[in-house]
């Protein structure tokens, strides 16, 4: 019951960055049935801290029309080089094998790729507007941007596109990293990130 709690909470804050409406199926009885609720997708389990980080990024975007500073004190290109300092430091076997490093580079083109479409709150956008083909996101934006990508990357990510094992092996590593930004979120996650917006 609390991880549903949890999952639906994620699930809340990702229908606040989509601009579009979720894509839909019929069963045959005729009804429509969001596509997010079809088959097996990956859901990471967020701490109380994490979801009232993501409550708290909503609404100073959202309702207090404030933005993240750019660049980032510690954009996602740090954060990714410290979760794999940390991985190297703590022997991990995922970094020996190579997974650890897959992972990184499959979320930064998901991050590169979709920012713009799947990442950003409307107030948001006029950071980006004219400056798309320049920026390399993951160079610029940080710890809160991330966290947005993981909440959703469930839906971005199809489970169905996997073996039942491989689907358990990417959940668990996108829950490591997870809960790796979660420890340090000390360090990446702070209200004096956030400046008013600027017509």
């Amino acid at each position: 019951m609390v991880n549903e709690r949890k999952r639906q909470s994620g699930l809340k804050i990702v229908s606040e960055m989509r601009r579009d409406q979720p894509r839909t199926r019929k069963r045959n009885k005729g009804e429509e049935v969001p596509e997010e609720k079809l088959g097996n997708r990956i859901h990471l389990s967020l701490s109380p801290t994490i979801q009232e980080h993501l409550t708290r990024d909503r609404d100073m975007v959202v309702f207090k029309k404030h933005v993240l500073k750019i660049p980032a004190t510690f954009t996602c290109e740090a954060i990714f080089n410290d979760f794999l300092v940390h991985e190297n430091q703590s022997s991990s076997i995922h970094l020996a094998n190579g997974v650890s490093l897959d992972m990184i580079s499959g979320l930064r083109t998901y991050f590169n790729h979709r920012f713009v479409v799947e990442l950003l709150y409307k107030p948001e956008l006029v950071q980006v507007r004219g400056d798309q083909s320049k920026m390399v996101y993951s160079e610029v934006y940080g710890a809160e941007h991330l966290l947005r990508l993981l909440v959703s990357i469930g839906r971005i990510i199809p489970g169905k596109e996997f073996s039942d094992v491989g689907f358990m092996v990417l959940q668990e590593h996108f829950q490591r990293l997870l809960d790796f930004v979660d420890a340090n979120r000390g360090r990446y996650l702070s209200a004096d990130n956030y400046v008013p917006l600027t017509s």
